[in-house]
C-alpha cells in the first residue's frame, strides 16, 4: 500500500493524466469535425436533392475529399518519419493511407486509363474492398445463409470496435482511465471503415450508399487525426512516448 503513494507512484500518475489530457483536443476535435461533415452532409442531400449527384456520385465532392484527406495522411506519415523516426503509429498511418488511396483511386485506373480485371459477377476488380464483395458473391452462390453470415460478422465486428472506442473516449473525457488508448482514433477508424463495407457489400439502396461515402470520408479524417495525436506526442517527450518508455 505504502508503493502506491510513493513519490515514483505519483509523478507516474501525474505524467499518464498529463498525457491524457494533452491528447484529449484530438481526440474531441476528431468527433466534432466528423460529427459537423455528417450533419452538413445530410442537410445538404435532404435540403437541396439536386447536389446529391454531385455529392456522392464517381469521383465525386466526399470521394475526392476522402482522397485528397488520405493523400496527405502520406504526405503527413513521411514527414513525421524524417521529422521524429521510424514509430509505429507513423507507419501505421502511412500504409493505411496509402493502401485506401489506391482504393479510393481504384488504383488510378480512371486516372491512368486503364481497365482492371473483371470481377467475379459482374463489376471490376479495382479496388481491396472488392474482395469483400468477391467472398459474399462466392459464400452467395454456395449458400445463402453462409453470405448474409460473413455480413453479419463484418457488420458486428465494426459494431463493436466503434462502441469500444467510444467507450475509451468517454473513460480519457472521465479521467477513469489514466490514457484513453493513444489507438483510440486508429479503432474508429477501422470500425468506420468496416462499417461502410459491410454497406457496400451487402446493399444497393442509395441511402445506404450515401451513408457507405460518408463514412469513408469519417474514417479517413479520424485517421489524419490520429496522425496529428502522435506528432504532437512525440514532439512533447515529457507527455509522449518518452514519459512511456
Amino acid at each position: 500500500m505504502a508503493q502506491a503513494f510513493s513519490p515514483d507512484h505519483a509523478a507516474s500518475l501525474k505524467g499518464a493524466t498529463q498525457r491524457t489530457v494533452g491528447q484529449l483536443p484530438f481526440l474531441i476535435a476528431a468527433l466534432v469535425v466528423i460529427g459537423a461533415i455528417t450533419c452538413v452532409s445530410a442537410l445538404a442531400a435532404i435540403l437541396d436533392p439536386g447536389i446529391r449527384p454531385l455529392l456522392l456520385q464517381e469521383d465525386g465532392i466526399i470521394e475526392m475529399a476522402s482522397a485528397v484527406v488520405l493523400f496527405l495522411v502520406v504526405v503527413g506519415s513521411a514527414y513525421a518519419i524524417c521529422r521524429w523516426g521510424l514509430r509505429l503509429p507513423f507507419a501505421i498511418a502511412g500504409l493505411l493511407g496509402f493502401a485506401e488511396l489506391m482504393d479510393e483511386t481504384s488504383f488510378g485506373s480512371r486516372i491512368f486509363g486503364f481497365d482492371p480485371p473483371p470481377l467475379y459477377g459482374g463489376g471490376q476488380l479495382d479496388g481491396f474492398h472488392d474482395l469483400l464483395i468477391l467472398v459474399f458473391r462466392l459464400a452467395r452462390d454456395f449458400n445463402a445463409d453462409l453470405a448474409w453470415l460473413w455480413v453479419g460478422i463484418l457488420l458486428a465486428g465494426s459494431i463493436a470496435l466503434v462502441a469500444f472506442a467510444l467507450f475509451r473516449f468517454w473513460q480519457g473525457i472521465s479521467l477513469k482511465a489514466l490514457a484513453p488508448a493513444d489507438h483510440t482514433l486508429l479503432v474508429l477508424h477501422v470500425g468506420l471503415i468496416g462499417l461502410a463495407q459491410a454497406i457496400d457489400v451487402a446493399t444497393h439502396s442509395h441511402i445506404l450508399s450515401a451513408m457507405e461515402e460518408v463514412f469513408e470520408l469519417n474514417a479517413e479524417i479520424l485517421l489524419g487525426f490520429y496522425l496529428a495525436q502522435h506528432a504532437y506526442l512525440a514532439s512533447r517527450p515529457g507527455e509522449g512516448y518518452a514519459a512511456t518508455a
